[in-house]
C-alpha cells in the first residue's frame, strides 16, 4: 500500500513538474509578445499618432517634411515589431496568442505601406486613421482578453 501511494505521489509530482516549464514558457511568449506590440504601440501613438493631431504633417507647419519622415521611421520599426509577435504566433498553441496573432499579418501590411508612403514624404491621411482604426481593434481585443497592451518606450534609433 505504501509503495502504491508513493508511486502516486511520485507520479503527480512529476505530472505537475513537467507542466510548469509549460505554463511558464507560456507566461514567458505572453510577455515577449506583448512587449513587442507595446514597443509598436509606443512607436506608432508617440510619433506618428500624436504629431498627426497635433497638425504637424500638414502643408505649412514647422519642419513638416521632417516629421512625416520621422512618422515613416517610427512606423517601419513599428512594423519591425509586429513582424516579430506574428513570428511568435505561427506555432503557439496559446488561445490569446492565436486571436490576436490572427490580426497582426494584415495589421503589419498596412504598417509598411503607410511606413512606406510617409519615408518617401508623402502624407497619407487615410492609411493613418485607417492605422488608428486597426491599433484600437488591437488594443480593445487584448484588453477583453485580460492582457492590455501597454505602451513599452524603447529608444528608436534616429528618431
Amino acid at each position: 500500500m505504501k509503495s502504491k501511494s508513493a508511486a502516486l505521489i511520485l507520479a503527480a509530482s512529476l505530472t505537475v513538474a513537467g507542466t510548469t516549464p509549460q505554463a511558464q514558457a507560456g507566461v514567458v511568449e505572453k510577455a515577449r509578445f506583448l512587449f513587442h506590440l507595446g514597443a509598436a504601440y509606443y512607436a506608432f501613438n508617440t510619433w506618428v499618432w500624436k504629431p498627426y493631431r497635433q497638425y504637424k504633417f500638414q502643408a505649412g507647419a514647422p519642419s513638416q517634411k521632417t516629421n512625416i519622415v520621422k512618422a515613416g521611421l517610427a512606423l517601419a520599426f513599428a512594423a519591425t515589431q509586429v513582424n516579430a509577435a506574428i513570428k511568435m504566433t505561427r506555432n503557439t498553441n496559446d488561445p490569446f496568442l492565436q486571436k490576436i496573432g490572427s490580426l497582426l499579418p494584415n495589421f503589419g501590411k498596412s504598417l509598411s505601406s503607410v511606413a512606406n508612403n510617409l519615408k518617401a514624404g508623402r502624407f497619407d491621411e487615410q492609411g493613418l486613421q485607417s492605422l488608428n482604426r486597426q491599433t484600437n481593434t488591437l488594443l480593445n481585443l487584448a484588453e477583453s482578453q485580460g492582457q492590455p497592451i501597454r505602451p513599452v518606450a524603447v529608444p528608436i534609433p534616429g528618431l
